[in-house]
């Protein structure tokens, strides 16, 4: 009985003690837990300009010295990167609307070229502004089998159970050569001329809007630009940009933002276009350079290749884990296969940067390399989980002999 207690204290209790900070959104982490890195911190713990809070060694960033880095061990090396916050409140202009919209042919790819990244289908980013587009689904049809051509010329897109029904004049219009550059079927549950560039520059040249030949669903669109409390022209130049390759530039001209304050924390630098991919490169290399992390170029580059705003914390810190398909990669840790994700949020790491820049002594105090850890997830024990289980210890051992 006692054995099965200790056992289930052993699953269950290691995962009280990770769980989301507010300040994940302003820093960037690695868990340095491939096999073969290797690393020593005795020249970190004998330097000038260094603070010891929590267990963590912090030091301002090569990078941008208004920034804090983070070392510790959990399992193994870890290094985070994080913004200091400013406030603890910040402001974001919002705005929702609902429009009629069929995204052009190659409007993803022209997006990207324009600098936004695309997440999921159709969430934008860039900076500080997140464009959300959910397009609502029509109940016309499932599949293009469910639609077909009617009118006397076949020019009407419609359901095949109206194709049959519609009636039009018999009246050849030259614009109908477009429809050979194009195929009726389903869009988002609705049946319609299919767009495309050269159909939609077709219609055109022939004088008609394509709005009035390509039926289009609606589509819920939010945007939200972070840390903003009016609508610059440069902001407004990019949201302007974005609508155009994705076939609706008109609309942000009758577009109302509202301004609203959120419980996310601001940082004392703005942390959508601070480089973090730059600043993780700068620190890697400079704990290399100075004997306290050995690491080859190859994971240096596929860490930074991986490393976004945010990916910081029990869930998104990146770390050497098994992919879904069996490999292993430096990725976010909530991509791995089976991961254990955590809902619950912890108090960040009460701290103040040191006033000068870090300086490693002439002759630090030497030591070998530490070994980190197997590639598993960093749990101990500790706090009143800790104590517990040293409680009942007596107890099994008396219960075994």
């Amino acid at each position: 009985m006692y054995i099965a207690v200790l056992i289930l204290l052993l699953m269950v209790l290691p995962f009280a003690q990770a769980c989301f900070s507010p300040t994940d959104n302003l820093a960037v982490e690695v868990y340095f837990n491939k096999p073969g890195i290797t690393y020593n911190l005795e020249p970190l713990k004998n330097a000038e300009n260094v603070l010891i809070e929590g267990g963590r060694i912090i030091y301002r960033s090569h990078y941008d010295e208004r920034v804090a880095v983070m070392l510790w061990e959990d399992k193994g090396l870890h290094l985070r990167i994080e913004i200091p916050v400013k406030n603890w409140s910040s402001t974001v202009l919002s705005a929702k609307f609902t429009t009629p919209i069929i995204l052009p042919e190659n409007s993803i790819e022209k997006a990207k070229e324009l600098g936004w990244e695309v997440e999921g289908k159709y969430a934008f980013r860039k900076e500080n502004i997140l464009v959300q587009i959910t397009p609502q689904k029509g109940r016309e049809c499932s599949k293009d089998s469910d639609c077909a051509t009617g009118g006397c010329s076949g020019e009407i897109c419609t359901t095949k159970e109206n194709a049959t029904k519609v009636v039009s004049i018999c009246v050849y219009k030259d614009w109908y050569e477009c429809l050979k550059l194009t195929t009726c079927g389903c869009v988002n549950g609705v049946c319609t001329w299919k767009p495309n560039d050269a159909f939609e520059q077709c219609l055109k040249e022939h004088g008609i809007d394509p709005s009035k030949v390509i039926k289009m669903p609606q589509a819920n669109v939010y945007i939200a630009i972070y840390g903003q409390k009016e609508l610059s022209e440069e902001k407004r130049a990019e949201i302007k940009e974005l609508f155009s390759v994705l076939g609706m530039s008109c609309v942000l001209e009758n577009i109302k933002f509202e301004e609203r304050v959120t419980s996310m924390p601001e940082g004392i630098v703005d942390p959508y276009t601070f480089n973090f991919k730059e600043a993780l490169r700068v620190e890697i290399e400079w704990l290399r350079e100075n004997g306290i992390l050995n690491i080859s170029d190859e994971d240096i580059e596929e860490i930074v290749k991986v490393t976004k705003r945010a990916y910081a914390g029990y869930n998104s810190h990146i770390g050497w884990y098994e992919t879904k398909d069996g490999k292993h990669a430096w990725i976010p840790y909530y991509e791995s296969k089976d991961a254990k994700l955590l809902k619950c949020t912890a108090e960040p790491l009460a701290y103040k940067l040191p006033k000068g820049t870090v300086k490693i002594p002439l002759s630090p105090t030497t030591s070998e390399y530490s070994p980190l850890s197997p590639t598993t997830s960093s749990r101990t024990i500790c706090g009143t989980a800790f104590l517990g289980l040293v409680s009942i210890l007596p107890l099994v051992w008396r219960r075994m002999r």
